[in-house]
């Protein structure tokens, strides 16, 4: 016989186990299905859209058309029960005009998702890998988003895009926050080099999150404890002072993140 009550699971608690462990799978089936879909009518919309629009156009619907699929997919997670998204100061800056660099941490694979449905229009910086993976190649092309390499291609498209008035949405760490480091990957100078040469001012958005689900090293079929809970919060303005040295405002930069996220 078990003395201890405290090892015993209450039936209630068995069904509520049950029930996250389907939610969970629910979750799973709809990603499954979703992105399939997702990828096939970017590529329709983006072949038609190619034919009769010039490549400000083309790219002006390649942004709005992702921006409601990822829309699409963060509520279907949402109704789940898989996430829950706190965003409304985000909200308020969505239509924040340009030039403007938005700055983001990157704690795990939604976090551009999530930035980007809440904006209109907007340029992402995305590492070259990316144009590698089927389910996101036709989506970063079709919108004009802007691999990270090589780099000096990469600095001159950004700079052209941020001097037509445009917002560029940017991850500082370069890749997911690793766990060893804390909340925070060390700063890559990119990002301050672009506010240097451009005068862009910097909006910072700090993302947290109460679980590690798609973070470095957790794989997406390992269940989490749900639902989880995703906070978005935006900062300041941040401008590069005329005497700063790029790597003295990339370690400004840096230590704001950290005091606003540790």
């Amino acid at each position: 016989m078990n003395s201890n009550p405290d090892s015993e699971i209450s039936p209630q608690q068995q069904g509520k186990n049950v029930a996250t462990v389907l939610r969970f799978l629910a979750g799973l089936a709809y990603m499954v299905v979703f992105w399939p879909s997702a990828v096939l009518s970017v590529l329709i919309i983006s072949l038609i859209s190619g034919i009769f629009l010039d490549q400000e156009d083309h790219r002006r619907l390649g942004q709005w058309t992702l921006g409601t699929i990822l829309t699409l997919l963060i509520v279907g997670l949402e109704l789940l029960g898989i996430i829950r998204v706190f965003d409304d100061d985000l909200k308020r800056h969505a239509c924040d005009a340009g030039p403007l660099i938005i700055a983001c941490n990157h704690p795990a694979l939604w976090d551009a998702p999530l930035v980007i449905r809440r904006f209109e229009r907007l340029n992402c910086i995305m590492k070259a890998e990316v144009l590698e993976n089927p389910f996101l190649r036709n989506g970063a092309l079709f919108a004009g988003f802007l691999p990270n390499l090589p780099r000096l291609k990469m600095i001159r498209l950004a700079m052209e895009r941020l001097a037509g008035g445009g917002r560029l949405l940017l991850f500082p760490e370069g890749t997911r926050t690793r766990q060893e480091n804390g909340v925070l990957n060390p700063f890559r100078p990119g990002l301050a080099l672009l506010a240097k040469q451009s005068g862009a001012p910097i909006l910072p958005v700090f993302i947290s999150s109460n679980s590690r689900y798609l973070q470095k090293g957790w794989p997406i079929w390992r269940m989490p404890h749900l639902p989880i809970s995703i906070s978005i919060r935006v900062g300041e303005r941040i401008l590069i002072q005329p005497d700063e040295k790029v790597r003295d405002f990339s370690e400004r930069l840096e230590e704001i993140f950290r005091k606003e996220l540790g």
